[in-house]
C-alpha cells in the first residue's frame, strides 16, 4: 500500500508538471476584438433615395502602432464603387461605436478575388492591428472563429448595440476543406463556422488569433458549407501598396498536441492508480448518469428539403423562414405557412432540450399535437421531437444523431 501510495504521488507530481509544460489548448483570443470594425456603405438609387448596406473589416499594420489600413472583401464596398464613389454620390465609413464613426478610401480591390482594402485618413487608436497566418494542410480539422457584425443577429434579437468590438458576434466551426476556385483561381477556406449577411469581409481566425482568411460567402447548395478567402490573396495586394503588415509566427498546433497526449497519457495513469486505491477502502459510488450522445440536429420533414439535416453548434440559434440572406434552414417563397423570419431553435447542452422560439411570425408556430407557441416566448423541447410551421407539411424533427 505504501509502494502504491508513493506511486500515485508521483504520478500526480508529473501531471502538475506536464500541465505546467503544455501550451493551452486554441480557445477563442478576446483581443481578436480590438481589430474589427463595421463597415457601413450608402449609394443612391435612381431617383436619388440613399440605400446603406453593412459589413465587416479588419485592421492591418506594424504590431504596437495605431493602424490605418483595413481589409474587407470588395462585395462589401461594390455598391460605394458602382455608385462612383464619393463623386457620384457613394458613402464609405467605419463605426467604432454607436457615437463615432469616420470615413474610409479605397485603396485598391480585386473582384475576383472578392478582396478590397480601405483606409482612414489618419492611423486610429480606438483599434489595433491583426496578425496574418496563411493556412496549411497541417490545419485541416483545426477550430477556427467567424467575427463580424451579422445582420441575422440583430435581426433575431432587438438587443441594444453599439456597433463597439463587444458587440460583435463570434461563431466557432472547423476547417474542413482547402481549394483553389475554377475561374477564379482564388484560394479558399471551406468551413462549417456559421456566417451570415453582415459578417462579410470578417476575419476566420484560429486560436491564437491570427487571420486565416476573410468571411466570404454561404454554399447555395449545403447549408453548412461556408466560405473564406485566404489570406494568401491578400498580401500581394498589401505588398503592391506598401502596406505594412504583420505574420504570425507561433509553434503549430501539432506539437503542442503531441505534449498534450503525453500529458493525457499521464492522468489517465494517475486516475487508475487512485481509483485502485480508493476501492480498497470504500465501495464503487453509483455510476454517473450516462451523458446523451451525438450532435444536435434539426431535420425537415417537407419535400421540397428531401430530408435535408441542419447542425447545431455551440448554442447558436439556428433561424428558420424564407429568407435566404438570414436563415440556415430556408423554405421556398411562396411555401404555405412560413413567415421570412418564422423562428429559432438552439440546443441548450446542460438541460439536453432543443429551445424553439416564435419569431412574430404570420402562421404560428405548433408543437405536434397541434398547440401554437406563444411568439418571443422560448419553448423546449427533448430530443425526439417535432413542431411545424403554419402547416404540418413544414415539420421539424430535432434530435441527436
Amino acid at each position: 500500500m505504501t509502494i502504491l501510495r508513493k506511486l500515485a504521488a508521483a504520478l500526480l507530481a508529473a501531471v502538475l508538471a506536464a500541465a505546467l509544460a503544455v501550451p493551452s489548448m486554441a480557445a477563442f483570443n478576446q483581443e481578436t476584438l480590438n481589430g474589427i470594425v463595421l463597415i457601413r456603405t450608402g449609394a443612391p438609387d435612381e431617383n436619388g433615395v440613399m440605400n446603406y448596406w453593412r459589413g465587416t473589416g479588419f485592421f492591418v499594420g506594424t504590431p504596437g502602432e495605431d493602424p490605418e489600413y483595413i481589409v474587407t472583401n470588395c462585395h462589401v464596398v461594390d455598391d460605394f464603387i458602382l455608385a462612383g464613389k464619393a463623386l457620384g454620390g457613394g458613402e464609405l465609413h467605419v463605426l467604432f461605436d454607436q457615437d463615432e464613426e469616420e470615413e474610409a478610401y479605397l485603396v485598391d480591390y480585386d473582384v475576383e478575388k472578392d478582396i478590397a482594402v480601405l483606409r482612414l485618413e489618419e492611423p486610429t487608436d480606438k483599434r489595433s492591428a491583426l496578425q496574418m497566418r496563411e493556412v496549411e494542410d497541417t490545419m485541416l480539422g483545426d477550430e477556427v472563429y467567424a467575427v463580424g457584425y451579422p445582420l441575422a443577429a440583430d435581426m433575431t434579437v432587438q438587443a441594444v448595440n453599439s456597433f463597439s468590438p463587444d458587440d460583435a458576434t463570434v461563431t466557432a466551426g472547423s476547417i474542413g476543406r482547402l481549394l483553389t476556385e475554377s475561374g477564379t483561381g482564388r484560394q479558399l477556406i471551406q468551413t462549417d463556422t456559421a456566417m451570415s449577411g453582415g459578417n462579410s469581409g470578417g476575419p476566420l481566425i484560429d486560436g491564437n488569433g491570427a487571420v486565416l482568411g476573410i468571411n466570404t460567402a454561404a454554399s447555395n447548395l449545403d447549408q453548412n458549407l461556408f466560405y473564406a478567402v485566404s489570406v494568401g490573396e491578400v498580401l500581394p495586394m498589401l505588398d503592391r501598396n506598401n502596406i505594412a503588415y504583420s505574420l504570425y509566427s507561433g509553434s503549430s498546433s501539432g506539437s503542442t498536441m503531441l505534449y498534450v497526449g503525453i500529458a493525457a497519457v499521464v492522468v489517465v495513469a494517475a486516475v487508475i492508480v487512485i481509483v485502485a486505491l480508493a476501492r480498497k477502502k470504500k465501495p464503487a459510488p453509483a455510476a454517473a448518469a450516462e451523458k446523451p450522445s451525438g450532435s444536435p440536429v434539426l431535420r425537415s420533414m417537407s419535400p421540397q428539403h428531401g430530408g435535408l439535416v441542419v447542425q447545431l453548434h455551440h448554442q447558436q440559434p439556428v433561424q428558420i423562414g424564407r429568407d435566404s440572406a438570414t436563415c440556415r434552414l430556408v423554405y421556398q417563397d411562396g411555401t404555405p405557412g412560413v413567415s421570412s423570419h418564422h423562428c429559432q431553435v438552439y440546443y441548450d447542452e446542460r438541460e439536453n432540450v432543443f429551445v424553439v422560439t416564435d419569431l412574430n411570425s404570420t402562421y404560428g408556430t405548433f408543437l405536434a399535437g397541434g398547440q401554437r407557441i406563444q411568439p418571443q416566448s422560448p419553448t423546449k423541447l427533448p430530443p425526439k421531437s417535432s413542431f411545424y410551421l403554419g402547416e404540418v407539411d413544414n415539420t421539424i424533427y430535432v434530435d441527436l444523431e
